[in-house]
């Protein structure tokens, strides 16, 4: 039987999204919290970054990290307690990684992360979005998987200086039911689900389409910041 660590994770339209919501990044330095099995890594690397790391708490998921992007830099830790020497980055990534830390966790996390941007740098954060729909359709959401608007993102990175530059909304109805579709698979049977390949086309598909607007059902939202004063 796989370990349930290891069902489920590939590269998805989810990532190709944010890849694309990220931007340009040649020749910069990035700084990825929570780095899972190090997609971004990947798409950092060869979009030409010169720096890259990755921090990440389990050591299962640093493995395949490591071996997705052989070329950056993976550091166990844990987001809370950052190692001293990490130095300065232009890009810090927190992508799917906010909601999975105790509340009280998330204003010193996003200041600590802060503390690492250049004056002229940027913040990367998505998370799921707080619409009806996309909110009653994820099973996470009822063990503690929290939603965000805009506005509770925007409250946020007030309380750590920075301000929101652009914010962007991808996926739909299709990435709900690949997750229900997923979860079952993955926690009641402990095996990849059937179907994968045509439930990805569709997600695919919805994250092609990125609004400034959110949809009740819209699965995730991108949000870009910077710094509202040099250090």
């Amino acid at each position: 039987m796989r370990d349930r660590r290891d069902i489920g994770h590939t590269f998805t339209g989810k990532h190709a999204f944010l890849c694309d919501a990220a931007g340009l990044m040649a020749e910069e330095q990035v700084l990825d919290l929570g780095c899972g099995i190090g997609w971004f890594e990947n798409y950092a690397l060869g979009e030409g970054c010169t720096r890259v790391v990755g921090v990440e708490s389990d050591e299962v998921r640093l493995d395949r990290a490591r071996a997705a992007a052989p070329g950056a830099m993976f550091v166990k830790g844990d987001a809370t307690a950052l190692p001293p020497d990490l130095g300065s980055f232009e890009v810090v990534a927190m992508l799917d990684f906010i909601e999975h830390l105790p509340r009280e966790q998330v204003v010193p996390v996003l200041r600590e992360a802060v503390e690492l941007v250049k004056p002229e740098g940027r913040l990367l954060i998505s998370v799921p979005y707080r619409g009806l729909v996309s909110t009653l359709l994820d099973a996470a959401f009822y063990f503690g998987h929290r939603h965000y608007k805009i506005a509770d993102v925007s409250t946020l990175l007030r309380e750590v200086d920075c301000r929101v530059v652009r914010v962007s909304y991808g996926g739909g109805l299709w990435e709900h039911l690949a997750m229900l579709w997923l979860y079952f698979f993955k926690w009641v049977l402990a095996r990849e689900m059937p179907g994968a390949d045509f439930l990805e086309e569709r997600r695919r598909r919805e994250y092609l389409h990125p609004r400034t607007l959110p949809l009740s059902a819209s699965a995730t939202m991108f949000v870009e910041a910077t710094r509202t004063c040099a250090p």
